[in-house]
């Protein structure tokens, strides 16, 4: 049975139906939403919203309000009575309406029903309403909506409904009006959608008294860039204030809220939140709407349509002193939610960058781990939507030559097994998504098997249900103000509608154009595409992929769905502004220990040189040695250098930074080194953590803002 709406109502939400439904929808899918759940209402209106939802969704109850008595009798009207015998009173009415040829005469009936309807309605009567005035009421608010100016309904200072009739004019048509009553089957649906419902009338805060976790409240309230409800009451801006509070407090209840406001930038900026997501939406106004210079009514008009969001839940492995988090939280913006990390550093008994983590993000014992990860149970890590790390990188480190570049078999380079095995023991409880970083040699890596390690990697994450796109990103290429390159890869698992998108998608396009990566930090094509199947096994990768190969086939862009790998080389693309190293430096409070002799200038000038010495191998062969000169002091006129994990301490280094501030020679400090991976000021300094450590988690640390930016654009994919 139809339980559409069956008033006009300036303002109605019926195009909503789709965001509603997405929203509907993720709420199920993410658990914060019951299947069976109860449904409140407060500006209850035309119940465009509420109707769809009842047709489609099971509401255990629903508490539906306005503060527009008659608007709520003539709904419990409908509820509480058979609906044939009001229907036919309706129709008789309509009917005779529409038999009267003369537009005055209408117009002469229209405004006895008003005044009738405006005696019913005045303050005394509705206090002592008996039941046939009751009906009448209802009676007389559905014919007036038919027939008034365009469904509006207003009212003066004295509560009185003064809307005049309606007309529309056809060509040889002076002026004309006619009633088309809904179907009755149109009534009964909503009769029947409203048989388990509550309605009220009264102050819409008391109406959402009872709303609680799992719950579903539709706010639309009379808009931030109105000034009457209903022609009345006033909604003031201090009613908005008000009105944010209540919706915060539903929303730290763990209540889900959708609301409807103008696109203004007051609405904005009030209900734009961190706990809040918003959209403007299109919409065609027939009420209220500017005109343009032709005189037409503007149809290209938009609102806001604003949900409560839950954080995606992130856990942080190998997270040093946090980057990852940095780049993904803020106290804006709380679209990610770090519920466990885990960072241990082998070889030391005081776990430095663990105490640094746990003070900044004031961490419980649950919520962070300083062990060794292959120590930590599966299921004590808590279930996650997105899995994020930086995994250690010594192996891979550009400060090591390739010949040592151990790869996976390294020390460090099995820990890729922990977060394997996570993946793996999780079951249907792995995380939807994986945003992970590496040095770029990872993509060469080993010597002997150039890209075996990455092609290991990509063959186990497609064994574990997940598809995969890479980029190699060099930070400064994107006005950022160190020469950074890392890959950042990110995983989609095959029950994600991004997964579902990227299957169907051409491979080029979406690393070019339409993917998270390609959203994020713009490229244009160098060469073009490559393709090749990963069919073997994990084993037989790790034995004879690309056996003696002199290089990878693996580019610096690329994805790998079902086994199949896509792969092209491209360039970024920036138009921004840079940020150089002279716009991070200190300019005061700049100890003495961190400027230079003129004795250990020259040990600094010898090591930044050009050289060549004769040495000899272990096996005896003599051979010469040669290095070129490197700049010295570092420019201040562009990015800087890879920060190393040896950039502390005063030793003399070929790889240190060093830069020229008037006269004077200095290293760069711990703030520096912060500002250089974009980290707040002093993040690292703590009781008890050297400059020399802080240095070291600069160096092992990566770049904040491109975090940031990547999960922007995967959080926008994702909703």
């Amino acid at each position: 049975m139809d339980n559409r709406k069956i008033i006009k109502w300036s303002g109605s939400k019926t195009y909503l139906s789709h965001y509603v439904d997405v929203f509907i929808e993720d709420s199920f899918a993410r658990g914060t939403l019951k299947k069976n759940f109860n449904y409140y209402e407060p500006f209850f209106g035309s119940g465009a919203v509420f109707f769809h939802i009842k047709k489609k969704y099971q509401i255990k109850s629903a508490y539906l309000n306005d503060n527009l008595h008659e608007l709520i009798y003539f709904y419990k009207y409908l509820r509480d009575h058979y609906v044939t015998p009001f229907y036919n009173v309706l129709k008789s009415e309509a009917d005779y309406y529409n038999s009267i040829k003369s537009y005055d005469k209408k117009n002469k009936l229209f405004l006895e029903w008003r005044q009738e309807y405006n005696d019913l309605i005045s303050k005394d009567n509705l206090q002592n309403l008996k039941s046939n005035n009751q009906k009448q009421i209802a009676k007389l608010f559905i014919l007036l909506n038919q027939s008034c100016f365009n469904g509006v309904y207003r009212k003066n200072p004295r509560g009185e409904f003064n809307v005049p009739h309606g007309r529309t004019y056809k060509k040889g048509v002076e002026k004309y009006n006619y009633i088309s009553l809904p179907s009755k089957d149109s009534f009964k649906g909503v009769s029947d959608a409203l048989k388990t419902s509550s309605l009220t009338s009264r102050d819409y805060k008391l109406s959402l008294g009872n709303a609680k976790k799992g719950d579903l409240v539709y706010l639309d309230p009379p808009y931030y860039d109105t000034v009457n409800y209903y022609g009345s009451d006033t909604f003031t801006k201090e009613n908005q204030k008000e009105l944010k509070d209540v919706m915060d407090g539903l929303i730290e209840k763990g209540v889900n809220v959708i609301m409807s406001n103008s696109d203004s930038k007051e609405s904005r900026k009030l209900f734009s939140t961190q706990h809040t997501n918003t959209q403007n939406i299109p919409i065609t106004r027939t009420i209220q709407r500017k005109k343009s210079k032709t005189q037409k009514y503007k149809s290209d008009k938009t609102e806001l349509f604003i949900t409560s969001t839950v954080p995606l839940k992130v856990v942080e492995l190998f997270a040093g002193v946090g980057g990852f988090r940095l780049g993904l939280e803020s106290k804006l913006d709380t679209k990610y939610k770090t519920i466990w990390s885990n960072q241990w550093e082998p070889l030391t008994k005081t776990q430095h960058a663990s105490m640094v983590y746990k003070e900044r993000f004031k961490t419980s014992e649950k919520e962070h781990s300083d062990e060794d990860i292959f120590s930590v149970e599966t299921k004590d890590i808590p279930n996650h939507d997105l899995l994020v790390g930086g995994f250690p990188c010594q192996d891979y480190s550009v400060a090591t030559t390739l010949k040592n570049s151990k790869g996976l078999i390294g020390k460090k380079g099995v820990l890729w097994w922990a977060i394997h095995r996570i993946l793996d023991e999780k079951g249907n409880k792995k995380p939807k998504y994986l945003f992970l970083e590496n040095v770029d040699r990872l993509l060469k890596s080993p010597s002997s098997q150039r890209g075996r390690d990455f092609a290991v990697m990509l063959k186990s994450l497609d064994e574990l249900g997940y598809a995969v796109e890479w980029r190699v990103i060099n930070a400064a290429d994107y006005g950022m103000p160190q020469k950074r390159h890392r890959i950042y890869f990110l995983g989609y698992h095959k029950s994600t509608k991004i997964y579902k998108e990227l299957k169907k998608t051409d491979k080029s396009t979406w690393l070019l154009k339409l993917g998270i990566l390609a959203k994020a930090f713009k490229v244009k094509l160098v060469e073009p595409e490559k393709t090749f199947e990963l069919t073997d096994s994990l084993d037989e990768i790790s034995r004879r992929f690309n056996k003696n190969g002199k290089l990878s086939p693996f580019l610096n862009s690329g994805l790998m769905i079902n086994g199949s790998v896509t792969t092209l080389k491209t360039k970024a693309v920036f138009k921004g502004k840079h940020v150089l190293l002279k716009n991070i430096l200190q300019t005061k409070d700049i100890d003495s220990s961190f400027y230079l002799s003129s004795n250990e200038l020259k040990a600094w000038k010898y090591l930044k040189g050009a050289k060549k010495i004769e040495r000899t191998d272990s096996k005896g062969f003599v051979y010469t040695y040669s290095e070129g000169a490197m700049s010295f002091p570092d420019s201040l006129d562009k990015p800087s250098r890879t920060i190393i994990t040896g950039e502390g301490g005063p030793a003399p280094s070929r790889f240190k930074h060093v830069i020229k501030q008037g006269n004077k020679y200095r290293r760069l400090t711990p703030m520096e080194l912060e500002r250089l991976n974009m980290f707040p000021d002093n993040h690292t300094k703590l009781d008890g953590i050297t400059d020399a450590k802080r240095a070291f988690f600069m160096g092992n640390a990566l770049v904040v803002g491109v975090i940031k930016k990547i999960g922007v654009e995967l959080f926008k994919q994702i909703k």
